[in-house]
């Protein structure tokens, strides 16, 4: 028989993660809902011949004004969940939650909240979004800058590569005459950056 801490084991190895799937139009961002992440482990924590238990230890309601001027009922609770196996001590944790609602429903909404959050968690479950590491971003390249650091030191050829591999980056025009004014300070003929020379590196 499993205990809390395999039914914990079994259920993370066989829900590796909850995609945001739900839309809140009002506000404009893409959320977990209740109901997404209860189908993924549901099943899971059947399996594995768990369940889970609330409690709520404090609960506070109060009433609040909408933008529109409706009233709503306000509830913040606190809510202590134990998860179960069929046999030993259960693994218990605490979550904050809150709702509000028009109806009488601001107490079933906060205790879904908390529900949501804490299997969140607890079972350490990612939004199946890629991570943003996956990604990369190249900075912008200060091609006048190096060409300014390359004049300083006479490096001709260096400032006639610079030249090609702007024109294949096709920087503005502007930041080509700033390379070939570098260039001619630097003591390079007027062919040897960014003339006949230049253009035919480039086309290579």
């Amino acid at each position: 028989m499993a205990n809390a801490r395999e039914v914990i084991l079994a259920v993370m190895e066989s829900v590796q993660g909850v995609a945001k799937r739900d839309r809140n139009s009002a506000q404009g961002f893409n959320f977990r809902g209740i109901d997404a992440v209860v189908n993924k482990v549901g099943p899971a924590l059947r399996a594995a011949g768990g369940f889970i238990l609330p409690e709520i230890v404090n609960e506070q309601h109060s009433t609040a004004l909408t933008a529109k001027g409706s009233q709503v009922n306000v509830v913040h609770l606190t809510v202590r969940f134990g998860i179960y196996g069929l046999d030993g001590e259960p693994i218990v944790g605490s979550v904050a939650a809150e709702a509000m609602d028009s109806g009488d429903k601001a107490t079933a909404k906060a205790m879904s909240v908390a529900l949501r959050t804490f299997l969140l968690q607890v079972l350490a479950l990612p939004t199946d979004e890629p991570d943003p590491d996956s990604f990369s971003y190249e900075a912008t390249r200060d091609w006048a800058g190096e060409a300014e650091q390359l004049a300083l030191t006479y490096a001709v050829d260096d400032l006639r590569k610079l030249y090609s591999q702007a024109v294949a980056a096709r920087v503005p025009g502007e930041i080509l005459e700033r390379i070939k004014a570098y260039g001619n300070a630097a003591g390079g003929s007027s062919d040897s950056v960014g003339g006949a020379q230049g253009a035919k590196g480039t086309a290579q």
